[in-house]
């Protein structure tokens, strides 16, 4: 029987995560992402109603499982170290399933763009002009 003790570890304690691989990563989404009062990420997933059928699913499939991000520049950071960790490219966008707005990463697949710095691949939203 070994005794391994977690003290021997350097670098921030990390809370304990199911399904986290990477320590580097982990401390990125912890940093990051919206926290459960475990200190875990919290995942976006569907509405009982959606997940019943009886209402339309307000965003694809795609969503479900991805980790929740309150801000934008919140994603944003995530995605700066995310793929200075070696992620391919990553952009946020705006979940329709949140109320007030929570945000995830998607891999940013515009073959044109990839050379770019993440704040110029990011969509801007644009005030309309005045007539």
């Amino acid at each position: 029987m070994s005794t391994e003790s977690s003290e021997a570890t350097t670098g921030p304690v990390v809370p304990e995560q199911r399904g986290v691989r990477d320590a580097a990563r982990a401390e990125v989404l912890a940093r990051h992402g919206r926290l459960t009062r475990a200190g875990r990420p919290i995942f976006c997933r569907p509405s009982r109603a959606e997940a019943e059928g009886r209402a339309v699913s307000r965003q694809s499939s795609g969503s479900d499982g991805k980790v929740i991000y309150s801000t934008r520049e919140d994603a944003e950071a995530a995605a700066r170290e995310l793929e200075a960790l070696g992620a391919r490219p990553l952009r946020p966008y705006v979940c329709s399933r949140s109320r007030g707005g929570h945000f995830h990463l998607t891999t940013d697949t515009s073959a044109h763009t990839t050379h770019l710095m993440l704040h110029l691949r990011i969509p801007q939203q644009r005030t309309p002009l005045s007539a």
